[in-house]
């Protein structure tokens, strides 16, 4: 059933009218703009002209399911109207408050969500996918979500501010030259309304600069310069280092070393854990475990398998201080703690830590751990990516990590950092498990 878009709904600028006509016409964009480019006006305009193009289901996701409610679904534009406004009244047959769903008159769904839970989208069929801020999303969601709209012949839509030459740098590499794509980096000079005047000004740039944000978060924002680096990360030095150093390969194990673990226990976000061998001058990361929604049985279990394809004896494992607390309607009425003795494995808990101190603790280790590659490529991305809030407001970086997909995987390195001299000084705990190699 065809649906026209009623007038007055649409409100497009130059640079906006060829993404709709390419996209109309069935082409996935990746489009990289500017700040304050107007970027989820434009792809909540893309998201209805999907929906009415195509019956079917059309997501959008942003990098945490919570900012995916601010920022659109109770969320409110330049001019003080909701986004959801722009879709017209009369399309909509009704709404879920709860799953942030749409159903329109033509039996189309529009649905808003997290790809920090990307698993869950796998059996809703979409035909359309558009990422908000891509370079802050998990990058396994893409690998995940790709072929399910390559199937249904479906579109995705990628939009992003630079962050560093991250997922979101690679995939402009590959697809720019693809037929199916349309592709645009577009800086402040690019982007003009309908008279032709700039939207961001030298002198909103100015503004900008005087209230504190530096020449290079300049570049990156508004110049979409991905060659800055991807300011506020905590270990940009350490990880060029680690790459330029060769520790970023193919690490054979020892049969002969024990395998130990790191843990973050994830309730609503994810259990992520580290395993790793210690040798005489370096901590080999050798495999990580990163899912959600499972029970902590389900990851011991993983562990032990990859344990038994290494023929490695276990050595000892590091959890956060939070694994003796109980959860009540979350597996059991006891601790991880309890049910991971119940299960023959004997935690080391790590006492509770300032996160800065943790941070210090990583930065102490990262020049002497190597990564096994390409086995760990999502943990060196995680290490890498790792950064600050930033306060748009003040224009500057809060001393506290931004919670995004890579926060539980350096969780877990700090657990491991915090503990690491228990490896040097202690002596090796008993476990139910033998070599059986």
């Amino acid at each position: 059933m065809y649906v026209p878009i009623p007038a007055g709904n649409i409100r497009l600028y130059p640079y906006q009218k060829k993404i709709f006509k390419e996209v109309s016409q069935g082409r996935n964009a990746l489009i990289v703009l500017h700040r304050r480019a107007g970027k989820d006006v434009t792809c909540v305009q893309l998201w209805l002209l999907r929906a009415i193009q195509r019956v079917g289901t059309h997501i959008y996701l942003f990098p945490l399911v919570r900012q995916a409610r601010e920022v659109i679904w109770q969320g409110l534009m330049f001019d003080g109207t909701p986004f959801l406004g722009i879709i017209p009244k009369e399309l909509i047959a009704k709404k879920n408050e709860a799953r942030m769903e749409i159903t329109l008159i033509n039996g189309s769904r529009m649905v808003l969500g997290g790809s920090n839970l990307f698993d869950a989208w796998m059996g809703s069929n979409p035909c359309t996918i558009i990422y908000s801020e891509f370079a802050l999303h998990n990058p396994q969601a893409r690998q995940y979500l790709n072929p399910i709209l390559v199937q249904n012949k479906g579109v995705e839509i990628i939009q992003s501010t630079p962050r560093g030459l991250n997922h979101l740098y690679e995939l402009l590499q590959v697809v720019q030259d693809n037929d199916n794509y349309i592709t645009s980096v577009l800086t402040v000079e690019h982007t003009k309304d309908n008279e032709g005047n700039r939207i961001i000004t030298d002198k909103m740039i100015e503004q900008a600069r005087q209230m504190g944000m530096s020449e290079e978060k300049i570049r990156q924002e508004f110049y979409c310069d991905f060659f800055v680096g991807n300011m506020g990360s905590y270990f940009t030095s350490q990880m060029t280092d680690m790459k330029n150093e060769g520790r970023l390969l193919r690490i054979p194990v020892h049969k002969n070393l024990p395998l130990h673990t790191a843990w973050d226990l994830g309730g609503t976000d994810s259990t992520a854990c580290w395993i790793f061998q210690v040798d005489g001058q370096h901590i080999n990361l050798l495999q990580l475990i990163v899912e959600h929604g499972q029970g902590l049985k389900y990851y011991l279990d993983k562990a032990e398998e990859i344990r038994k394809s290494y023929g490695c004896a276990w050595g000892q494992h590091f959890m956060p201080h939070d694994v003796k607390q109980k959860h009540q309607g979350w597996e059991q009425a006891e601790s991880r703690l309890m049910q991971a003795r119940k299960a023959g494995w004997f935690f080391t808990v790590t006492p509770k830590v300032d996160i800065e101190d943790g941070i210090e603790a990583m930065r102490f280790i990262l020049p002497k751990t190597r990564i096994n590659m390409p086995d760990c490529d999502l943990g060196a991305r995680a290490l890498r990516e790792y950064q600050r809030e930033y306060d748009d407001a003040n224009a500057c970086y809060r001393q506290k990590p931004l919670h995004n997909w890579a926060s539980d995987i350096v969780d877990a390195f700090r657990y491991l950092a915090l503990n690491h001299k228990r490896l040097y000084q202690a002596p090796m705990p008993m476990t139910t498990y033998e070599y059986d190699g």
